[in-house]
């Protein structure tokens, strides 16, 4: 009896251990499609990277037609923060930081833990 105990007790730990590296990894997986998706956007919006608008935090409503680049650059971080919040949980955080308008790195945090840092050329 005691045997079957131990395993079973062993069985119970790895079955949440298994649990908390699948959680883990599809926070991951989220993040670098979220982080890509992002990258993408970047690229698109040159303008935007070039002026600073991905790196500052500005509520933005939706952008549609006719938006010049600091406009795209605040919806598409809206679109960000809300994927992150979506995907990650409300304690997710994200940010850009530009050394130069062909350089970004975009960071994701989740309950102050880094989950992904993506450095991306434009």
């Amino acid at each position: 009896m005691s045997i079957f105990s131990i395993g079973t007790a062993a069985t119970g730990a790895w079955f949440a251990q298994s649990l908390a590296a699948d959680a883990q990894v599809s926070r991951v997986l989220a993040a670098d499609a979220m982080a890509a998706s992002l990258a993408a956007r970047m690229r698109y919006n040159r303008a935007g990277v070039a002026g600073g608008h991905y790196t500052v935090s500005v509520d933005a409503s939706s952008c549609v037609h006719a938006c010049d680049a600091a406009a795209l650059a605040s919806d598409d971080m809206r679109r960000f923060r809300e994927a992150l919040t979506t995907h990650l949980g409300p304690a997710a955080d994200g940010r850009v930081q530009c050394d130069v308008a062909e350089a970004c790195d975009i960071r994701m945090t989740r309950q102050g833990r880094e989950v992904l840092a993506w450095h991306v050329r434009l």
